[in-house]
């Protein structure tokens, strides 16, 4: 057998096995030696940290990293930050696991919830474990309904399913999210069926929303619901819009934009969202990095789960 301190020798032994899948009998007759040589040999890899084993539990929690999450706390005056990956799993589950712990969590120390629309919020919220708390919450939802954006895999709308797995029942707002006019905003949030729900949301002590860049998934559908003609699109991208929480757009500083858009939208207004107690927003995705920027800047969010990948570039681009 090799000496201990062949590491050559222990090295490629090591690599046929761990990197080309080689058996110890090929690894055997490559090299000239016993099968059981062989063994003592890979023992000898991992003894020696020549050879480093890592388990990866595709189910486990996800992994965080404490110096991205101290950097954007910093940063944005945050009261808690995550920021989570998990082995060969996308961005966005590994935050939906993260953000369904947070909020399973702070849950049962509320007597009110709000939520909005969006993918994250939807895997945050299908990712939730189901309770039956007691006293139930409320549940009502910040925005109005739009198919495409508030609605699981099953078809079942975000507020419900949410409610359900914490065995309390939604209140709805039997309205769209995005409207064509602001006059027809208006004249829906008169109505007191849908202004009493809104009215009611815009007092939870806890919201769950999506956080939106401009140009990026959900954020272009918000805009082209709007049905904007020439004059105010220009006027839109005037105010260099780039990102947006509960269909409320903001720029870079995460100043609230004004028309045409403010007033298109069914949902808490921003004013009334920077007064929540406590605002837990998801994102994932690098391509989210201007949006969530200016969202955090507005100071809309209070806690925070984003992936890794989001943080580094948020962080990057200040």
């Amino acid at each position: 057998m090799p000496a201990p301190r062949d590491s050559a020798v222990i090295v490629r032994a090591a690599r046929l096995y761990y990197e080309q899948g080689c058996s110890q009998t090929e690894i055997a007759a490559e090299l000239g030696l016993s099968r059981s040589n062989v063994s003592r040999i890979l023992s000898q890899a991992r003894e020696r940290g020549i050879v480093e084993i890592t388990i990866h539990d595709p189910d486990g929690p996800p992994q965080r990293d404490a110096a991205l999450e101290a950097a954007l706390r910093s940063a944005f005056s945050l009261q808690a930050v995550q920021v989570v990956s998990a082995p060969r799993t996308p961005g966005i589950e590994a935050v939906a696991r993260a953000g369904a712990t947070l909020l399973e969590q702070l849950a049962p120390q509320v007597g009110s919830i709000g939520a909005s629309w969006g993918q994250t919020v939807q895997s945050t919220v299908a990712a939730l474990p189901a309770h039956r708390l007691r006293p139930a919450p409320r549940v009502l939802p910040l925005v109005g309904g739009h198919s495409a954006l508030d609605e699981l895999d099953a078809g079942e709308s975000v507020l419900r399913t949410l409610a359900d797995r914490l065995g309390a029942r939604p209140e709805m707002l039997y309205a769209p999210a995005v409207l064509e006019s602001g006059t027809a905003a208006a004249t829906l949030r008169a109505e007191s069926s849908i202004g009493s729900v809104l009215e009611a949301a815009a007092q939870v002590e806890l919201a769950l929303v999506g956080i939106g860049s401009v140009g990026v998934h959900s954020s272009s559908r918000i805009v082209e619901l709007m049905a904007l003609d020439a004059a105010e699109q220009e006027r839109f991208f005037a105010q260099r819009p780039v990102g947006d929480v509960c269909g409320r757009f903001v720029d870079a500083s995460g100043v609230p934009l004004g028309a045409p858009t403010d007033q298109r939208v069914l949902a808490v207004t921003f004013s009334e969202l920077l007064r929540i107690p406590q605002v837990l927003g998801v994102a994932a995705g690098a391509d989210k990095a201007p949006g969530l920027t200016g969202v955090l800047r507005s100071g809309a969010i209070h806690t925070l789960v984003v992936d890794t990948e989001l943080a580094r570039a948020v962080l990057a681009g200040i």
